[in-house]
């Protein structure tokens, strides 16, 4: 032990400079070139990756609000709230994180995550993907991002102008999923200039992705969402299907296809269609088709975004054979079918006057059945939606808006809606 301790006592000395205390290390009295090379040395031996000359970009949106709603809005039923209606409720529920670069003039990487439900302090990671971008006609990403399907790139986010409203429509709220859904897989997108025909801004682009598709492998139990797709006791249908079936990886082998269509005959006009079908169970039996048609047009003062929307999911026809389901038609059914159609829209009364960046009116109305093949019609409902975009100045904005909502085939229902909300960006 004893002939140890001096072994190792000796290579210390050797290996350390013969300095007094007045004479210890100081790097800053090292040449520019040996201060590089130990700053080189330094960030070697932090990070074993990364492009220190990429033009690194960072950005973020926060957004608080409060939220007073019904006690039947917004659940998995139409008659059955979620745990933030029936009270005023201040809401943190969203702060976004984006961090990209430019590898090169064609190849792009982003990363993009979002601080989520602030109070409970839980992480999300959204897109992670890199893009290659050959020409203005082409690009391919590969990674996590928004599926073909809809429009939740130019309607998701708070800031967009196309979001005029600060509750997202019953066409992400029930048919897709209102916190947003990014899929891992390969993401292309062609696009066609209308040059030809005398247009000048106009084009045709097609968007096509492969992936995982929902599922449920993130739910405690198996084959979660077929057993979910059925009435409670009073008849309403579950209206929570994508909303539970964002899965972080996939339960099973069939992949989805999503692909949408848009035209753009104008400048800050656009329409088209999206399609995606795939199994969504363990077992590759039962399917779920979406069908989403959108308008979009925004000027520098006039905003309107128009869609419509269907799920159609495939579900084992021996959980309908109750007395429910025969007295509204729906006995031995096999499909459930869900669909939604809004139009909104926002003129800004005052722009870049009076020392703010604009005042805007906005508006939606939408109609949501979440059983189509129900006779009765009790969970149709139609909402409408008045409210204002005020932004002071550009980065800031404020949004408030309230809503009435009628059941034209069923019991009236609490979920009529006030909300107030800010967002900034930076």
């Amino acid at each position: 032990m004893r002939t140890a301790t001096w072994t190792i006592l000796t290579l210390g000395l050797v290996a350390w400079p013969g300095q007094s205390r007045s004479e210890e290390y100081n790097p800053f009295e090292k040449g520019q070139d040996d201060l590089a090379q130990v700053e080189k040395e330094l960030l070697e031996d932090r990070l074993s990756y990364g492009f220190e000359k990429a033009p690194v970009q960072l950005h973020a949106f926060i957004n608080s609000a409060l939220w007073w709603l019904g006690k039947d809005a917004l659940g998995s039923y139409a008659n059955v709230g979620s745990d933030m209606a029936g009270h005023p409720l201040f809401v943190t529920y969203s702060g976004y994180i984006n961090v990209s670069a430019n590898l090169s003039e064609t190849v792009f990487a982003e990363a993009e995550f979002e601080l989520y439900k602030g109070e409970k302090g839980e992480f999300k990671v959204t897109k992670l993907r890199g893009v290659w971008t050959p020409n203005k006609y082409f690009k391919l990403a590969l990674g996590r991002d928004f599926p073909p399907i809809g429009v939740q790139d130019k309607v998701y986010y708070p800031p967009s102008q196309y979001r005029l409203i600060p509750i997202a429509p019953y066409a992400y709220w029930s048919i897709l999923r209102a916190t947003g859904w990014w899929d891992a897989g390969v993401h292309l997108s062609g696009k066609l200039p209308l040059s030809f025909l005398g247009s000048k801004d106009g084009y045709v682009r097609l968007d096509a992705s492969v992936i995982n598709g929902p599922g449920d492998l993130h739910q405690d139990q198996d084959n979660y969402l077929l057993n979910a797709m059925k009435p409670n006791a009073e008849g309403y249908m579950f209206e929570g299907f994508h909303a539970k079936a964002r899965q972080p990886w996939d339960n099973n082998s069939s992949k989805f296809f999503p692909v949408r269509l848009t035209i753009s005959p104008l400048k800050n006009l656009e329409f088209g269609a999206s399609f995606m079908e795939g199994f969504y169970d363990d077992d590759n039996e039962y399917f779920a088709r979406y069908v989403f048609a959108h308008l979009l047009y925004g000027g520098s003062r006039l905003t309107v975004a128009a869609e419509y929307t269907l799920l159609q999911v495939e579900v084992d026809p021996l959980s309908f054979r109750t007395d429910l389901n025969r007295s509204n038609g729906t006995y031995d059914n096999d499909v459930v079918s869900q669909h939604s159609a809004y139009i909104s829209a926002g003129y800004k009364i005052i722009k870049d006057q009076l020392g703010i960046h604009f005042f805007e009116l906005v508006f939606r109305v939408e109609y949501m059945d979440s059983w189509i093949e129900d006779k009765t019609n009790k969970s149709d409902r139609i909402l409408a939606w008045a409210g204002l975009r005020f932004s002071p100045v550009q980065y800031w904005q404020i949004k408030l808006a309230g809503a009435l909502q009628w059941e034209p085939g069923g019991p009236d229902l609490k979920n009529n809606m006030l909300v107030a909300e800010t967002v900034f960006e930076f």
